[in-house]
């Protein structure tokens, strides 16, 4: 008799979750298992076998004034994926970060009767820290991929799991050399910069990261910059600031769709927006620059809400300023070089920081944490680990 086959639905709507989503599905297929994956996510979970229901380019809108300016669609978004799981009824549902449109799909769940196992659970321990409560309500398993975070839950009475950072598992550091042969640049200095994978962040930082990078391009004759673009960012968009970059950078400015952690392995520096972009940065032991803009009124709520002293994940890990973060008005082309300068010139600046984030590295355990995750996403599921 055929083995059942195993359905699980993920919800991965960020460029960062769909990289996680990806690296589950490899794992399962590496195993040979009988599972098949649908739900929300981008071009490598497609890539990787899941049958999308929606892209993750749909929901890449962050802050809280944008958001309520897409409110109606991504309501709507919501709702059809919501009525896909009640309809399709998984074996278990996957939920990957992105709080804001998935905390209402877990709902909507847990009370048909899925399993709900948060995957990258939100960062709670930062701000709206209340949210503790539903997560206990409404999921059935929360794994974490910070080591901090478990006495957060635990100290509440809440189970997780620490299950390590994937990126573990998904980064294999080349020698720069080859990175930049790989994507066809010379061997020599070369800027990254990551200005974001939504279309308000990348719009606010994509002109201040290149005005940055004209300063220290203008100084240093033979920098190259190379900016990496996420596959979530309309073209459009992307060629818009690309083709009113400072004219300083004619010549030496290229860019790269769907290959950011390349590009950081690349780099002799980065100038990066606040996010995912950190921790591969932490991993490939590129020093980087954390820049952070969103619109006024979401900055305001934000500071007024968030709990933490740091926005970059090696900083929190460590507790202590491993990366410059620059924030909002603090985030000006001239700043930014300066920051940036001591990493691409050497010195004791840039020896703190890679020391910094080989410790990072360390911090966040070992390779595996795909595996783990995959582990209980079945024993969820009731299909146990295989």
């Amino acid at each position: 008799m055929a083995e059942a086959e195993i359905r699980i639905m993920i919800s991965a709507g960020e460029e960062s979750g769909d990289l996680h989503g990806a690296a589950l599905i490899r794992e399962a297929a590496r195993r040979g298992l009988a599972v098949s994956f649908f739900g929300l996510g981008g071009d490598r979970m497609m890539e990787a076998g899941c049958r999308l229901l929606a892209h993750a380019r749909e929901t890449a809108v962050m802050g809280i004034a944008e958001v309520l300016g897409q409110a109606r669609r991504l309501l709507a978004l919501r709702r059809r994926i919501a009525e896909a799981a009640v309809a399709e009824r998984p074996d278990a549902l996957v939920l990957i970060d992105s709080p804001d449109f998935n905390f209402r799909l877990a709902r909507r769940a847990s009370e048909a009767g899925i399993p709900v196992v948060y995957y990258i659970c939100p960062q709670i321990w930062a701000w709206r820290q209340g949210r503790i409560r539903f997560l206990a309500r409404h999921t059935r398993r929360r794994l974490l991929i910070l080591p901090f975070e478990e006495e957060f839950y635990r100290s509440r009475g809440v189970t997780a799991d620490f299950v390590g950072h994937p990126l573990l598992d998904e980064i294999v550091p080349l020698p720069r050399a080859e990175a930049r042969a790989a994507l066809g640049l010379p061997d020599g200095p070369l800027l990254a910069l990551l200005p974001g994978s939504r279309r308000g962040v990348f719009a606010r930082l994509a002109p201040v990261m290149l005005e940055a990078a004209a300063v220290l391009a203008g100084a240093r004759p033979g920098l190259r910059v190379c900016v990496a673009l996420a596959p979530t960012l309309p073209p459009e968009l992307a060629e818009r600031h690309l083709s009113a970059a400072p004219g300083i950078l004619r010549g030496r400015l290229d860019s790269v769709t769907g290959r950011s952690q390349t590009v950081l392995n690349a780099a002799s520096a980065a100038l990066i927006a606040s996010g995912t972009s950190a921790a591969e940065a932490a991993v490939l032991g590129t020093p980087a620059v954390v820049c952070y803009r969103t619109s006024p009124a979401s900055y305001l709520v934000a500071k007024l809400l968030v709990k933490t002293g740091f926005i970059s994940i090696p900083n929190l890990v460590l507790g202590r300023a491993i990366l410059p973060e620059l924030v909002q008005g603090g985030a000006t082309p001239g700043n930014i070089s300066a920051a940036a300068a001591p990493f691409l010139d050497g010195g004791p600046e840039l020896e703190a920081a890679e020391s910094g984030l080989r410790e990072v590295t360390r911090a966040l355990g070992g390779p595996g944490a795909s595996a783990r995750a995959l582990d209980i996403v079945l024993r969820e599921a009731g299909a146990g680990a295989r």
